[in-house]
């Protein structure tokens, strides 16, 4: 698309790049967190521990969010086309490559770099563009364009434990390599030049993140991604020890997927009328709610029962966390800011699932996980409630065009 025939904000074409960021969305988040489907199968053949798969894990999601500053970066200056057209390749190459590997480390290059750093290059750069895109309907949006991520989740999950049955875990890979590649360069395509008024403000980034409204939040998210991803490692397992199927596990993690598009959209509709603030704390309060159904859970319908009240809280937390940033920190620099944002959940990825697969390791009981998301759930919610937004900037007026409303000029 032209600069000249440029429609504006809240256009078709914005809708066009949120389909763009859903996409996105989709792909990565969906192979990303059906890694619990995958873990059974990968340790067996390579004789490694939960402790070894969950640092596995860890250096796919930390890569995802560690990276993310900088691919940020990177898209408000140059735009998201290009930077989510590498974590097409990106994603391919991985994923490809890792199906022919016969060494568990040479897993963490391929596998790890690879779907890491497609989940970077994807996820911040095309969520920030659909922020650029809009004025009215941004929070509505934003909610739409990351459900993608439990989309994604609800199909990939029983998929794969379906694929890996029939075909094995290499296989799928292939599959998930190819066809992942081929959406997200759809998704690179489907990423528009945003509207631009005026020039572009400069965003004072290191200030941001020394305030005590990104500190806050920040801690928040690091808490609520430890009870997270925890989960998703071993809620498949959890569910086999206690004598489900493989894929009646994998389901688990496609109930998550699915309720946390309730969480995204529902949770994230419900804020005009009654706050965002309030609703986003919401969020965090039905994930602490969803580790206690856990903790007394002693059925596949109690685990059903978590998996569908965890994804709520989960996709609010997830639809709302750049909506939040966004009103208390402007939209100028949203992608840097996001990206720095976001390595909390990193540093949690790095923490949560190691620990617990330690503990697992330890003393031969997939509860533990529980006990690890349990606590640190209260905590996130603690530091939610404490959050407050703060308006850093001033709200820029419509009949102001001399200050700018997007992110700032992309180029193609």
């Amino acid at each position: 698309m032209s600069d000249q025939s440029n429609p504006g904000f809240d256009s078709a074409c914005a809708w066009i790049v949120v389909f763009a960021g859903f996409v996105g969305s989709f792909v990565t988040f969906g192979i990303s967190y059906c890694f619990g489907i995958f873990l059974k199968p990968i340790a067996l053949e390579f004789h490694v521990s939960h402790a070894a798969m969950s640092a596995l894990f860890s250096v796919i999601t930390a890569i995802s969010f560690f990276a993310a500053p900088f691919t940020g970066k990177v898209a408000d200056r140059y735009g998201p086309r290009p930077v989510v057209a590498i974590g097409a390749l990106l994603l391919g190459c991985g994923m490809i490559f890792a199906a022919h590997v016969h060494s568990f480390a040479l897993l963490f290059l391929t596998y790890g770099v690879g779907l890491g750093g497609a989940v970077a290059c994807t996820y911040i750069p095309s969520i920030s563009a659909v922020g650029e895109w809009f004025k009215t309907y941004r929070d509505v949006a934003l909610g739409l364009a990351i459900s993608g991520i439990g989309c994604g989740t609800l199909v990939a999950a029983p998929l794969s434990a379906t694929l890996i049955e029939r075909y094995g875990w290499r296989t799928v890979f292939e599959i998930f390599g190819w066809g992942g590649t081929a959406l997200l360069l759809l998704c690179a395509a489907l990423l528009f030049r945003p509207p631009v008024v005026g020039e572009k403000e400069k965003a004072n980034t290191a200030t941001n993140v020394r305030t005590r409204a990104f500190v806050l939040q920040y801690i928040s998210l690091f808490f609520s991604g430890i009870a997270i991803y925890a989960s998703f490692v071993f809620l498949p397992a959890y569910a086999g020890d206690i004598g489900a199927s493989r894929v009646a596990g994998a389901g688990l993690v496609g109930y998550i997927g699915a309720s946390s598009v309730v969480g995204r959209l529902g949770l994230g509709a419900l804020a005009p009328r009654f706050g965002l603030m309030r609703m986003y704390q919401a969020s965090y309060l039905i994930l602490l709610i969803s580790f206690g159904v856990w903790l007394a859970a002693g059925s596949y319908t109690a685990l059903v029962i978590f998996a569908l009240l965890m994804g709520v809280g989960y996709g609010g937390i997830a639809a709302m966390s750049p909506a939040v940033a966004a009103s208390t920190f402007g939209i100028e620099g949203l992608g840097e800011l996001l990206g720095i944002l976001f390595t909390g959940l990193g540093v949690a990825c790095l923490v949560g699932p190691p620990v617990s697969g330690i503990l697992v390791d330890q003393f031969h009981d997939y509860k533990w996980p529980v006990f690890v998301g349990a606590g640190a759930s209260v905590l996130a919610l603690l530091f939610a409630i404490l959050l407050q937004v703060y308006p850093n900037k001033p709200k820029i007026s419509e009949s102001a065009p001399a200050n700018p409303s997007p992110l700032g000029s992309h180029r193609h």
